[in-house]
């Protein structure tokens, strides 16, 4: 009796799966979309590395020829690059504070206005972006600085990489970056 029932059972799991249906391919609206998410998480994931206790890894994010014009600041290649943001994270020595002092306000990036175009294995990025921070974390943030991008990407191996970044700077850049902001 046994027998029959489990003989039963696989005859209707046999039947079932006759007649589902094959897999069908992603719809490419669906793959548009997650392609779109992967690259958002891309500079989410880059802007993130601006934080004091990031690993500062920007590299990785770009293509072995990638190219970086900030403020016409330009950088071609990944040690360019590199020299590039050692230049600019070098910056000065750290005060001495008191054990009891308010600790400082850490700056922190906003990106809006993200418009992506996805055609295949190539992609364009523009957004606003905006450097928010408060002298101390008693006080309240303020703008500091802000302006806009335009990245080109590629994917390669699976992971989309940057091949072209301009940054462009609208306000609150600092003065010493002035010789090499485009004249218009």
């Amino acid at each position: 009796m046994r027998k029959i029932g489990f003989l039963g059972i696989l005859a209707v799991l046999g039947l079932a799966a006759g007649c589902s249906t094959a897999p069908q391919a992603t719809p490419p609206e669906l793959t548009t979309l997650m392609e779109r998410a992967a690259i958002e998480e891309l500079f989410i994931d880059y802007y993130a590395q601006f934080r004091p206790d990031s690993a500062h890894d920007f590299m990785s994010f770009f293509t072995a020829d990638g190219r970086l014009d900030v403020n016409g600041m330009v950088a071609n290649g990944i040690e360019e690059i590199r020299a590039m943001y050692a230049g600019i994270q070098g910056g000065g020595e750290e005060k001495p504070k008191a054990a009891d002092a308010v600790p400082e306000g850490v700056s922190e990036m906003m990106l809006t206005n993200m418009k992506i175009d996805v055609e295949g294995d190539k992609a364009v990025a523009t957004f606003l972006w905006h450097s928010i921070k408060a002298e101390l974390v008693t006080t309240e943030g303020k703008i500091v600085e802000y302006g806009r991008e335009r990245s080109e990407l590629v994917k390669q191996d699976g992971k989309w990489l940057i091949k072209n970044r301009v940054v462009l700077t609208e306000g609150g850049m600092p003065e010493a970056l002035l010789q090499y902001y485009p004249k218009k």
